[in-house]
């Protein structure tokens, strides 16, 4: 019997491959903490890509993921010199456009805004020249280029005398899209929120809504992001902290939440934020320490019991990247050199970003969750599509216990099972129907029987109608 241990590897389930399993049926459950045992205090990485610089100062990258062939993804820069602009590069690091635009400082992507009765990605930034204001692009779905459709009198920022940090919200309930901006000088001490909304021309027109923060930023902040599902938006201040506080200016709570990477072996200015989504609310939340040259890496969900609990799980040397501003992340799976998504960080000697494979920062110590893989076929030994990805357990090696990230393509009925290298059944973690989408699964290092297993290499399967994948876990004492 041969089985294949290669992450892509898919085989036809035949009678040779199917061992007897187990009837107990264990269903899905979502694990509500990315463990953190195992995890070193740094982990090193090189990029893979490097955009070409800008004339000016580069300063905050945005990633789009082409809707139906991710390879034609884009990431967007700023150059937020006085003759700055956007510019906008290919996944080989190969400009593709550049649109001229005065100081635009930091830049944020969404998915899906109805205007003019279709649903538009856009790419929006802040003007620091005078007239002060945001700005809002269309994003072309075939090649990911550049085209204005900020209202014709503009969306004007009087409340920001000089506009600095930047990025976008899409309240979930209703698909409602905010801008949220912070300044550098004048009323510093607050965040300010504005509304996005069709003009009935076809363009998109803004509407102060609300200034949030109560006096808590001490110093003033550029890093912004927000958590579209869980209702949340981080900012950088600076020298300070890191600030959480509630996106929905509806939700009628204009009070800081907590304050957190106070410490954490940061030295200069927190800056650029993003956030890595997984399943169920957990992920990471990552900040640049710009002159650690370096990312420190924090819980999305908080710690058990305390969602509002953000502690440093680890550091991200980012070599390659000195004095980094913006960043961005995803977990979406692009080129063949990004088949798990990757980071973006500023590098600024170079006035340009580099580009990290995320499954070289996570090894066998952070996760790596599954991305939408609309339009991308995956290799796979027998030709056939993958109807679902079974993804590597994290932390690996483990003890006592492992979480293995799965994604099905469309609900099917699946069978996730532990086997030794013998070929025997140790454990049936999971059996029946499952949701399309992500999951998680965790395994405790106990049999059916609930004993627990003697150290050594084990392999987990995926199986769903004639397709599985396999791949081997190790489990230390």
């Amino acid at each position: 019997m041969t089985i294949i241990y290669s992450p892509r590897a898919m085989v036809n389930i035949s009678q040779k491959l199917i061992l007897p399993l187990a009837m107990a049926t264990i269903m899905l459950t979502t694990v509500k903490q990315i463990s953190a045992q195992g995890i070193p205090q740094t982990i090193s990485v090189t990029p893979k890509v490097s955009t070409g610089s800008v004339k000016g100062d580069a300063d905050d990258p945005a990633i789009w993921i082409h809707p139906t062939n991710p390879s034609k993804s884009v990431v967007i820069g700023t150059d937020k010199a006085v003759a700055g602009g956007l510019h906008v590069w290919d996944m080989t690091g190969k400009q593709i456009q550049y649109v001229p635009l005065g100081r635009p400082n930091n830049v944020d992507v969404r998915y899906g805004m109805k205007i003019g009765g279709q649903l538009v990605d856009i790419a929006v930034t802040n003007s620091r020249v005078s007239p002060k204001q945001i700005k809002v692009f269309k994003i072309n779905p075939n090649d990911g280029t550049l085209a204005d459709i900020t209202t014709g009198s503009g969306i004007l920022t009087p409340q920001l005398a000089d506009p600095y940090g930047l990025c976008l919200y899409k309240r979930k309930s209703d698909g409602a899209m905010f801008v949220i901006e912070s300044t550098e000088t004048g009323a510093k001490k607050n965040l300010y929120q504005y509304y996005l909304e069709d003009d009935g021309n076809g363009k998109v027109k803004g509407t102060h809504v609300r200034t949030f923060g109560n006096n808590t930023i001490q110093e003033f902040v550029e890093g912004l992001v927000a958590d579209d599902e869980l209702g949340y938006v981080y900012a950088s201040d600076e020298t300070k902290a890191i600030r959480k506080y509630y996106a929905d200016p509806d939700f009628g709570n204009n009070d800081q939440i907590v304050a957190f990477a106070t410490g954490d072996g940061i030295s200069g200015d927190r800056e650029g934020l993003g956030l890595y989504q997984c399943a169920n609310g957990t992920g990471y939340l990552l900040l640049s320490n710009q002159s650690g040259t370096n990312v420190k890496v924090y819980r999305r969900e908080g710690e058990s019991g305390n969602p509002h609990q953000h502690t440093l799980l680890t550091t991200i040397k980012t070599n390659g990247s000195n004095e980094t501003d913006g960043l961005d992340v995803t977990n979406r799976p692009t080129s063949s050199q990004f088949p798990k998504g990757f980071l973006i960080t500023h590098n600024s000697p170079g006035k340009q970003f580099k580009l990290y494979a995320w499954e070289e920062i996570a090894q066998n110590f952070l996760a790596i969750c599954p991305g939408t893989t609309t339009g991308i076929v995956a290799e796979n030994s027998n030709g056939l599509p993958n109807e679902f990805q079974l993804e590597q357990n994290f932390p690996n090696p483990f003890n006592p216990s492992t979480t293995i990230p799965l994604h099905l393509e469309k609900s099917a009925y699946i069978k996730l099972t532990v086997i030794n290298l013998m070929g025997q059944t140790v454990r049936v973690l999971s059996e029946g129907v499952a949701a399309a989408g992500d999951h998680s699964v965790r395994w405790d290092g106990r049999n059916d029987a609930g004993e627990i297993v003697s150290a050594g290499v084990y392999l987990f399967r995926l199986e769903s109608g004639k397709q599985a994948q396999i791949k081997k876990l190790v489990l230390v004492k």
